[in-house]
């Protein structure tokens, strides 16, 4: 396997394959601060730095790869199939194409890691020869599978805050139901919209303002404020539903509106200010018909993917810029940046993309080929 990723497990042993380590000092021209938004506005660089950072060259071709969240060591959740005769396995990576298993003897089967804090700790979900199970895993004390609730025997956390509280769903013969649990690993149920309602929680701050989404037509974004009552969160006009999935520390909530299963405007980018009634719709890139947030931070800055003239695009979006390709913005020689997946609470993002073709006149922006290796790359922002 031409796998450039070195890759650890207890002893940290090393894979097959040279360690790449890339950088390109990028600029980013973002300027104006973000007010109206939050009690105090928050004022970005005029002119900020960003090294952009080689984390993996994922050539496996047809394994399924995901990548979540970003803590603010810039180290990256997520899961891949490293080796073409072994199952997927929960990872963290780091710079020059390094990647921790976290999986432990447990979650060897198959697993993935949703997310991790400043802290370290991760959360995310393995399979067992029944189902797929949440666990946590520390790289002090190892991995701890959670709790599940009477009426449960699976689930996943999604994503994990400063305080090592978890959030996600559960399964089983009580249905699919939203869930946190703590630092020790205890499960507690949060409020559903009735019987039967299919409800997961995807983010949590660290007040403890948890976001998801319930039921299924509609399928509508959903609020629990300090891990309380469940709060509907609406759609934009013209959409039939929605999604919450990320919520930073001020309460403003980054997710998706879904339309019709027809194009265009099947998907767009939206922004909820933290009443968590108010939304915006956070529009596309130019020529572009559909958007996803995946994430904001705690300034406000939001991350995710759209189409364009060109094709699919990682974008960041500000108050004071709107929403732009980063393509534009950050010079990867051969690089084209298709996804924007987190953004951690200095501005850093990690995005994923691919080799692209460039035309004699040096627009990147043509014949993207998605079977050539998937690359991943954080953006870190030089102070």
């Amino acid at each position: 396997m031409a796998n450039a990723i070195e890759f650890r497990r207890s002893r940290r042993r090393q894979m097959r394959g040279a360690a790449l380590s890339s950088r390109w000092l990028v600029s980013l021209l973002l300027a104006g601060c973000l007010s109206g938004l939050y009690p105090t506005p928050v004022c970005a660089q005029a002119r900020p730095s960003y090294v952009a950072i080689e984390y993996a060259r994922l050539d496996n071709p047809g394994a399924t790869i995901v990548i979540r969240g970003m803590n603010s060591a810039n180290e990256v959740a997520g899961g891949f199939q490293t080796d073409r005769r072994k199952a997927s396995s929960a990872l963290i990576f780091s710079a020059n194409n390094i990647a921790d298993d976290v999986s432990g003897a447990q979650g060897a089967g198959s697993s993935v890691a949703y997310a991790i804090n400043d802290q370290g700790e991760v959360s995310g979900a393995y399979n067992t020869s029944t189902a797929q199970r949440p666990f946590r895993s520390v790289r002090k004390t190892g991995f701890q599978e959670l709790s599940l609730p009477a009426g449960s025997n699976g689930g996943a956390a999604f994503a994990m805050n400063e305080k090592g509280e978890a959030t996600g769903y559960v399964s089983g013969t009580s249905g699919i139901r939203p869930v946190w649990w703590s630092r020790r690993g205890d499960v507690e149920l949060l409020q559903t919209a009735g019987n039967g309602t299919v409800t997961q929680a995807f983010d949590i701050n660290d007040r403890g303002d948890i976001v998801g989404v319930s039921g299924r037509e509609p399928r509508l974004a959903v609020m629990w404020p300090r891990k309380g009552g469940l709060v509907r969160m609406g759609t934009l006009p013209g959409f039939t539903h929605s999604e919450a999935v990320s919520i930073n520390e001020n309460g403003a909530v980054a997710g998706t509106a879904t339309g019709v299963s027809e194009s265009p405007n099947r998907s767009r980018a939206i922004w909820w200010q933290p009443d968590g009634l108010t939304i915006y719709d956070l529009g596309t890139l130019a020529g572009g018909t559909d958007s996803r947030a995946r994430d904001v931070n705690a300034r406000g800055e939001i991350v995710g993917t759209s189409n364009s003239a060109a094709g699919d695009r990682a974008f960041v979006w500000t108050a004071t810029t709107g929403m732009r390709d980063l393509n534009t913005l950050v010079n990867v020689p051969g690089l084209i940046m298709t996804d924007a997946l987190s953004i951690n609470r200095r501005g850093d993002i990690v995005v994923m993309g691919y080799d692209g073709h460039t035309h004699a006149h040096g627009d990147p922006h043509e014949h993207v080929d998605h079977h050539a290796a998937r690359r991943i790359f954080v953006l870190r922002a030089v102070q």
